[in-house]
């Protein structure tokens, strides 16, 4: 399916074609849509990082400092100093913004744990951050996750929370789209999750989820999929969940793209043909994505440029899941998302 010298990266370990080209094109300049990428603040302070991610992409998706454990402090008060400066640098750059994420069923701040419900009820404590938050960046957002994993890890519902504990399993998902809807009557509200490539099951319940929130009137208006996924998958399983999430006509987000080697399965692969596999990964994603209308390609997101930045170095010192090397050299799998993006 591969063309060009990504092709030829099946002939061995030494094959020329492992030498990317120098003079391969900027990732944002071959997609008919946005390109993107996280970063934390703290990255815009590396001139050679923030150079990278200038010439590369399109749009910024804070990676943690847009999500409630940064801005909700331990008496309730909101800190917005990171994300006002990655959204700065959008802005200065001619970016789109992406949102991540207002409601995660993984945080609960002790502020809203220690709320005092004769001061302020938690239903209007919970309307009140969606509100502040979406509407302080109303205008530059193009979209928001608004709730992020809202599905169980083995598909079986939907996950036990604070905010479904406090305001209902669904109605606190339906409640957060109504109120990021009012604060932005603009920005896509996209509801997304992990894993939906490899497990069918939760795949099913997530667009069920999604089903149930369109019935209700809820203005869900897109879809996101993560996709951190390791390079010995079977191309199979992304063409498929590309279709699937497909059959409701909603925009989708390729969402935090990345390709791990050391989360590989297959344990008779050596790291070079891993290496191989993961750029063929990379343009097979690319490929399944453009094969979407083009009404529902909302937007491309890598999760991280360079390896070194890559949050599965925590877990995998010697993982490089990223398209970039240490050093922001293009690999084979940034080749393959410029041939993809060609068509």
């Amino acid at each position: 399916m591969l063309t060009g010298a990504l092709a030829l990266s099946a002939c061995g370990p030494g094959a020329k074609s492992q030498t990317v080209p120098a003079d391969l094109p900027p990732l944002k300049t071959m997609a008919p849509f946005r390109i993107g990428t996280c970063v934390q603040a703290l990255h815009l302070d590396d001139p050679a990082l923030a150079g990278l991610v200038a010439r590369q992409v399109s749009q910024l998706t804070p990676e943690w400092e847009m999500k409630m454990e940064y801005i909700v402090q331990p008496d309730g008060s909101f800190r917005f100093d990171a994300p006002d400066r990655i959204a700065a640098f959008a802005r200065a750059h001619g970016m789109g913004l992406l949102g991540h994420t207002l409601v995660w069923y993984a945080q609960a701040p002790p502020a809203f744990q220690a709320l005092d419900e004769s001061r302020i009820k938690f239903v209007d404590a919970y309307r009140n951050y969606i509100l502040a938050v979406a509407g302080r960046y109303r205008g530059q957002v193009v979209g928001w996750d608004v709730v992020n994993e809202a599905v169980a890890e083995d598909g079986n519902g939907w996950r036990d929370s604070l905010w479904s504990q406090k305001l209902g399993a669904f109605e606190h998902i339906a409640l957060a789209y109504r109120t990021a809807r009012e604060a932005d009557p603009q920005a896509v509200l996209l509801l997304n999750d992990y894993n939906l490539e490899y497990n069918p099951r939760k795949r099913a319940t997530f667009l069920k989820l999604a089903e149930r929130l369109l019935s209700s009137g809820a203005p869900l208006t897109g879809l996101g999929t993560q996709m951190h996924v390791a390079a010995d998958i079977e191309p199979s399983k992304i063409r498929e969940m590309m279709r699937d999430l497909a059959s409701l006509g909603l925009p989708i987000h390729v969402s935090e793209l990345d390709i791990s080697l050391s989360e590989a399965e297959n344990k008779l692969l050596s790291r070079s043909d891993l290496q191989r596999r993961q750029a063929a990964v990379y343009g097979e994603t690319a490929q399944a994505f453009m094969a979407l209308p083009e009404r529902q390609r909302f937007a491309f997101t890598l999760w991280g440029l360079r390896d070194r930045d890559s949050w599965l170095r925590k877990a995998h010192p010697t993982d490089a899941p990223a398209p970039f090397d240490d050093a922001g050299r293009p690999k084979l799998g940034a080749a393959a998302l410029v041939e993809a993006f060609r068509g």
